[in-house]
């Protein structure tokens, strides 16, 4: 499968600290590592400023990671991730962790939610949201 829908990327170093007793980075380092670009993903789209100002937000239903090859410290990853598919009231987002020769090293997933916080309910998608993902992928 083509990554020319993983638009957004950032690279993080990693830390001593996020070795585990193994000696390499720890398992849960990589959904750490998703977070921190799913973020940026969202403030690109808007969600940020909606959860601040109409405290309608995502909440995340599910993630997922496959690993592929272990990474040692000292070691830069580059963490990209892109929408794969819109529904009426989520979105999927697909990642990829590459190492600084390009190999993958993990790739995973998430289902965000649009969420009212007020009303402690889902609701649909936004169009302002629909429109700026699109944007997004489009580059």
């Amino acid at each position: 499968m083509s990554d020319d829908h993983l638009v957004v990327g950032i690279d993080i170093p990693v830390a001593w600290g996020e070795q585990d007793a193994f000696g390499h980075l720890n398992n849960v380092v990589y959904f750490r590592y998703f977070e921190n670009v799913r973020m940026y993903y969202l403030e690109r789209i808007g969600v940020l400023r909606s959860l601040k100002e109409e405290r309608v937000g995502v909440i995340l239903a599910s993630t997922t990671c496959d690993f592929h090859k272990p990474v040692l410290w000292p070691a830069t990853m580059h963490v990209r991730t892109g929408c794969s598919r819109i529904g009426n009231t989520s979105f999927i987002l697909e990642y990829r962790i590459t190492d600084q020769s390009g190999d993958p090293v993990a790739t995973g997933s998430s289902v965000q939610v649009m969420y009212d916080y007020a009303a402690a309910s889902k609701v649909p998608l936004p169009q302002a949201i629909r429109s700026a993902i699109e944007t997004v992928q489009r580059g």
